[in-house]
């Protein structure tokens, strides 16, 4: 099943502890630790809900390959209010999806991986008797988890009858599931943690006369045919339109066939959508990715087998 992810870096004037996601920990930041920690363990999207210093956030990891939804509103609203935006914008891109804050950074990649291998309705990590994050819910839950009105938030929506009924525990021997760093106290407590597992990392371009299609390419044409606008995609890859449309140019004049329908204005507003040869590129494009970095890594395991 294909393993999404919500998180919610939106912040509110609620917060406690102030805002963390750009806080440094040791050779990165609490937002990137954890994008790069979910990518490690083939988290596909994933989805951040920006709000408070939204340009700066999306700036700082808009090379990850995550998409941006901002959230407006987020000075008058919950953090729950920020998952619901997140989660149905992604239902129907995945099965099933994580959801967690920009405040964990101590999570370890072994604990996605085993939270991953649930086939449960819903389940969460748990560390000497206490839930911890990420939860992840199959998206058949979507409408029972929103459904709630209460003032809990995300957990009193766990905590509904025909949502927590179904709730799997999985003990895990990391506390970084219940170990928040919201401060520049806690952050200077773990100098090490930004050195991550030394791992392969795999950049696919196609070329004719040149390079004109890799993995910002894919993600920009996933996006569109998602969002039905270019516009849009740009603005949730943190990219100009100017510089979105050159990148479109580019690759159409060089293939000699167009990747986007496009109309524009009328009664029901104006879309874009892939053309068929387009979304053939983009499968097969993210099929041969999917096998080089399955290759990759068995490669990885014969050469380094210590590491460095």
């Amino acid at each position: 099943m294909k393993t999404g992810a919500v998180i919610t870096a939106a912040g509110n004037h609620h917060s406690a502890n102030g805002f963390s996601p750009m806080l440094p920990i040791g050779h990165t930041t609490v937002i990137r630790k954890i994008i790069v920690t979910l990518k490690q363990c083939g988290v596909d999207p994933i989805v951040v809900i920006t709000g408070q210093d939204a340009k700066e956030v999306e700036k700082h990891i808009s090379k990850l390959r995550v998409i941006c939804l901002r959230n407006e509103e987020y000075e008058n609203s919950q953090m729950f209010d920020s998952i619901g935006m997140g989660v149905r914008y992604i239902e129907d891109l995945c099965d099933r999806i994580l959801i967690l804050p920009p405040k964990f950074p101590l999570l370890l990649p072994e604990t996605i991986k085993t939270i991953m291998k649930c086939n449960g309705k819903a389940s969460c990590p748990v560390y000497d008797g206490r839930r911890g994050h990420p939860v992840m819910i199959h998206k058949d839950l979507i409408p029972a988890l929103l459904s709630y009105r209460g003032e809990r938030g995300l957990g009193g929506a766990l905590r509904q009858e025909n949502v927590d009924g179904l709730m799997q525990e999985i003990p895990v021997d990391d506390k970084g599931i219940i170990e928040a760093v919201e401060t520049d106290h806690d952050a200077v407590r773990y100098p090490a943690v930004g050195q991550t597992a030394l791992q392969p990392a795999v950049s696919l371009s196609l070329e004719l006369d040149e390079a004109f299609f890799g993995p910002d390419m894919a993600q920009f044409l996933r996006l569109i045919e998602h969002a039905g606008s270019m516009q849009t995609a740009c603005r949730q890859m943190n990219m100009s339109y100017s510089k979105g449309f050159k990148l479109l140019k580019n690759a159409e004049n060089l293939l000699g066939y167009p990747l986007l329908i496009t109309q524009s204005g009328g009664p029901e507003g104006g879309f874009s959508q892939l053309t068929p040869k387009a979304l053939a590129l983009l499968e097969n494009y993210m099929a041969l990715e999917k096998e080089l970095k399955e290759k990759a890594e068995e490669l990885f395991l014969k050469y380094f087998k210590e590491g460095l």
